[in-house]
């Protein structure tokens, strides 16, 4: 078997669209009920996501777990502890919080104005966008729809939060939003803009996760030079007194390397991007379609405390 027992594990950490979640986006009530007996026999569960806040949500209240969830999300710019009492009612306490540098807002915002683009700013469990083709507002709707997710249409140049200069008010991410035609010019000048690809340490102001999604098409989401999903599992982990090593970790996509590389097992889903599976302990041979985090698990026999 491909399981070299090292540390016993304690925790699993899941990414959601493309591992957890089927390919619309829901979460089989078979994996859920799998990981509430898990849950049950001793491990901690973690779920590491690129969305924001409000679309993870769902995930937390379906699960239904006795204890507060840990999340990171945003590729790993924030995480909390989510809970839902009897009747509904949500708790978060927030863990660790690493918003944009002020720097790289300001000139994502400037040069968006300047070539058309627009621009959604994650803050707290609000999403703002300033829209401003038709074209434009009917990409919000379509995002609205996919994520369940509410945006708030602002005028300002996002200046409510900028202007005074509160880091507080400083963003999670920023999406880049575009034409599916301008993307290939789009993509390039905010990675210069922003010297995403540079390799010195400090000259980097921002990391740049080119994403794709057949719902969305492409955008570009704009994060702390520093922030990756392997550092939200990091800070989670240090948050919980959870070592590293005691992790095995389950994903599918790009953003996924530095979070399987820091654990103690990081395993790529079989429908996971080639590179993931590069850098991955071992690739499952279930997708994300075939409750292949639940059949993982299974075959590893995982005991807990």
């Amino acid at each position: 078997t491909p399981f070299k027992m090292v540390a016993p594990f304690k925790m699993v950490a899941l990414d959601l669209d493309g591992t957890l979640l089927n390919s619309n986006h829901g979460l089989a009530d078979e994996q859920a009920e799998y990981l509430r007996n898990l849950y049950e026999s001793g491990f901690k569960i973690c779920i590491a996501t690129g969305r924001a806040a409000p679309s993870v949500y769902f995930v937390a209240e379906e699960l239904a777990l006795p204890e507060p969830l840990p999340v990171v999300c945003s590729n790993g710019a924030r995480g909390f502890l989510l809970s839902y009492n009897d009747i509904g009612e949500k708790t978060q306490e927030e863990l660790f919080y690493t918003p944009v540098d002020r720097e790289a807002v300001t000139k994502t915002i400037q040069l968006a104005k300047e070539k058309g683009y627009f621009v959604q700013y994650y803050i707290g469990d609000g999403i703002y966008a300033n829209p401003i083709t038709e074209s434009h507002r009917q990409m919000i709707k379509d995002y609205e729809k996919l994520t369940s997710s509410h945006l708030e249409i602002i005028d300002d140049d996002f200046d409510q939060f900028l202007a005074a200069h509160d880091d507080s008010k400083l963003p999670s991410k920023l999406l880049v939003r575009c034409e599916k035609h301008e993307f290939d010019v789009c993509s390039p000048s905010f990675v210069e803009l922003l010297n995403s690809d540079g390799t010195k340490e400090g000259e980097r102001l921002a990391h740049i996760v080119k994403a794709w999604n057949s719902d969305l098409d492409w955008f570009l989401e704009i994060l702390h030079p520093a922030v990756n999903k392997g550092l939200g599992l990091r800070n989670m982990c240090q948050k919980l007194e959870m070592p590293l090593e005691n992790v095995v970790s389950m994903g599918d996509g790009t953003n996924d390397t530095e979070f399987l590389e820091v654990s103690g097992l990081g395993i790529a889903m079989q429908n996971a991007h080639e590179s993931l599976k590069k850098v991955a302990c071992y690739t499952t041979e279930w997708t994300n379609n075939e409750h292949g985090v639940m059949k993982t698990l299974q075959a590893m026999k995982l005991k807990g405390d």
